[in-house]
């Protein structure tokens, strides 16, 4: 007898997620680009602007792993090392607590909170030599923050996926 576990599907708003993230990845290499050659600040704006809808994606995108993580591990799920261990297949055995969440995960965090606080003093040094500085450090942050998403998103979404089609019961 098999079992089925009704999930909502996260692949769309994931691929839209990571579109987006991906796009003011290249808007902020873009703009920096663009700073190097002494144009417009104006382009480094609109990358900051973009992070906005990216951020909205991947709240939708967030919510429905954190509901389809619930629905698998039957237990309270609110941040994304839990959504990663609910999710995670190879882990379905494994008691909760003891499930160990991807090593990427805080590398993905503290490169997006460096790249928002570089985007912060890059906004505050407009007009200084030391604008182009953060405009740069703040644009590889950038990337790094969107490539580790992109996985992580991916990844998660391809886990929950495996769960939505009939499974084994276990005794």
């Amino acid at each position: 007898m098999s079992t089925y576990i009704d999930l909502k599907d996260v692949r769309i708003t994931g691929y839209v997620s990571m579109g987006l993230i991906a796009l003011v990845a290249a808007e902020s290499v873009w703009g920096t680009i663009n700073d190097w050659q002494g144009g417009s600040s104006s382009w480094s704006f609109l990358a900051i602007m973009m992070v906005i809808p990216a951020g909205v994606a991947f709240f939708v995108w967030f919510r429905g792993v954190t509901h389809n993580a619930e629905a698998i591990a039957l237990h309270g799920v609110r941040s994304v090392p839990q959504v990663w261990k609910a999710s995670d297949p190879a882990q379905r055995d494994v008691p909760f607590a003891q499930r160990v969440a991807s090593p990427l995960i805080r590398p993905w965090q503290y490169t997006f909170l460096a790249m928002v606080l570089g985007d912060i003093f890059e906004s505050l040094l407009l007009d200084t030599p030391a604008y182009v500085v953060f405009s740069t450090l703040s644009t590889l942050c950038a990337l790094g923050a969107a490539g580790l998403a992109c996985f992580l998103i991916f990844r998660i979404s391809l886990m929950q996926q495996r769960f939505a089609v009939p499974q084994n019961k276990r005794r």
